[in-house]
């Protein structure tokens, strides 16, 4: 994936949460300090900070001033359990661009960083009918999707492998399994690549196609 985000969470529980919901967007590091979060910044630029403001060893809108000054100019979000209009007030004239209060669902954290997120990698799932199949559990469908992405590469090399060896049964089977998944995680766009091809796995256009779509979404640089 080509972005990558830091998340800087002291308590575990919240800090997987968000890790776990945000892996199927991005690569995500995690910091439960202020001094580690610095030595991350330090080492990496970051496509977005998600940074709880209350930290044993310091604030983190005092933090993000210092990270400012030093030119770290990545997108912040806060994440609070003290959000009154007043300290989100705040908050974003110290430089966050978006403050949120702590407890949070994971459809409300998605819809928070949507705006950070490329316009592919936004229409690369339709939440509607994949919801509906995981009765409306957003952290379940953000669990069932890191599985699917993780899956892909093992699914473009067999069918690279199947095309290569122009076989065709072999190629079907690994379209069929992930015909299953695309519907499951609502990755509709590469569902009906996987459908084309299914029917006419002959069709070096569609392969390519298909190809193509499993690049975008998992963000490499494959070619093939």
């Amino acid at each position: 994936m080509s972005l990558r985000f830091l998340v800087v969470e002291d308590d575990p529980a919240s800090c997987e949460f968000v890790r776990s919901t945000l892996q199927t967007v991005a690569t995500i590091d995690t910091a439960r300090s202020l001094a580690e979060a610095g030595a991350l910044c330090a080492e990496h630029s970051y496509s977005l900070l998600l940074l709880d403001v209350s930290l044993p060893d310091g604030q983190g809108d005092a933090w993000l001033a210092r990270q400012r000054a030093l030119g770290n100019r990545s997108p912040a979000i806060a994440l609070t359990a003290d959000l009154g209009r007043d300290r989100r007030r705040q908050l974003l004239a110290s430089g966050f661009d978006e403050a949120l209060g702590k407890p949070i669902s994971a459809q409300n954290l998605l819809e928070a960083i949507r705006p950070w997120l490329p316009r592919q990698a936004t229409a690369a799932w339709s939440d509607g009918p994949a919801l509906a199949a995981v009765g409306g559990s957003q952290a379940t469908l953000a669990k069932m999707r890191s599985l699917f992405l993780a899956e892909l590469p093992v699914q473009r090399a067999a069918i690279v492998g199947a095309l290569g060896r122009g076989d065709s049964a072999a190629l079907r089977a690994t379209l069929h399994q992930m015909r299953a998944g695309c519907g499951f995680v609502g990755a509709v766009a590469l569902g009906e690549a996987v459908d084309a091809l299914h029917k006419a796995p002959e069709n070096h256009t569609l392969a390519s196609a298909l190809l193509a779509g499993i690049d975008a979404m998992l963000g490499n640089g494959h070619t093939s």
